[in-house]
């Protein structure tokens, strides 16, 4: 099973560092977080990463302005040009697969769903064309609320329009929601981390109170052949002063994370 984790984790190091430590605790694959918000360089990372044996499984587009996309006027159009951007971004860079939010936080606080999707399902509709050109997958994320996964899935019809499954915002938002179940066919990006089901901790997995037992035996019965990635920092474990210690521990956590049929070649 290949094992792939977010390519920043906590700990302040050059990115070249950090790919190569990645490598060096037995990871295969990376993703990006395609913001800005930790690195400058950020869009040399693929190159980084390839340089260090890493393949890249996908790229996460910025954090900021979802709420926008399902709002008439220039703000909802400037985050749709920039969606737009990160699809192009993707297919430049070799990049497979986008993963978006459909929705934006702020820690537990949770915006209202729009009353009419409408404008924002006509603008995913442009983005998931751009994807469609260009031969780049859309993964949307669960975040606070299952209306939007509903209304995106029911409305846009694309084998590039798939599905993210981020285990921690599960957790906390909607644990009730059978996800795997409802879009695991779906699925085409995995954000696996823990939390105590009130905050949302991006901690490793077996450090919270997430059924992982639960949440392996579904996706045992999916069609799914990427990456257990980890979407995860250093909250509950930051007495870890060496990042290699760290994610040699974390690279023990993906890996029990074994959704693998034993038949088929890992």
């Amino acid at each position: 099973m290949d094992l792939a984790i977010v390519d920043w984790f906590g700990y302040n190091l050059p990115p070249q560092e950090r790919m190569r430590l990645i490598k060096a605790a037995g990871f295969s694959g990376v993703m990006l977080l395609w913001t800005g918000a930790f690195d400058r360089d950020y869009k040399a990372f693929p190159e980084y990463a390839r340089a260090a044996g890493l393949a890249v499984e996908n790229a996460h587009s910025p954090y900021w302005g979802y709420n926008d996309l399902w709002v008439a006027g220039p703000k909802g159009q400037k985050f749709m040009k920039e969606m737009l951007e990160c699809v192009q971004a993707c297919a430049d860079y070799g990049i497979p697969t986008l993963v978006m939010h459909p929705e934006q936080k702020n820690g537990t606080k949770i915006s209202r769903p729009p009353l009419d999707f409408t404008v924002g399902i006509e603008r995913l509709k442009r983005v998931v064309d751009a994807a469609e050109r260009l031969h780049v997958n859309i993964a949307m994320e669960n975040m606070c609320r299952p209306e939007y996964l509903d209304r995106i899935f029911s409305s846009i019809d694309s084998k590039r329009l798939g599905f993210c499954f981020d285990s921690g915002h599960w957790n906390v938002f909607m644990p009730e929601a059978d996800l795997l179940g409802l879009y695991g066919d779906k699925l085409m990006a995995l954000h696996l981390h823990d939390n105590d089901g009130k905050e949302d901790w991006h901690a490793l997995p077996f450090s919270g109170n997430i059924d992982w037992g639960g949440i392996i035996a579904k996706l045992k019965a999916l069609p799914y052949g990427g990456a257990a990635a980890l979407e995860v920092g250093i909250k509950q474990l930051e007495h870890i002063k060496e990042p290699d210690a760290f994610l040699r521990l974390a690279a023990e956590r993906a890996a029990r994370i074994n959704f693998t049929d034993e038949r088929t070649p890992s």
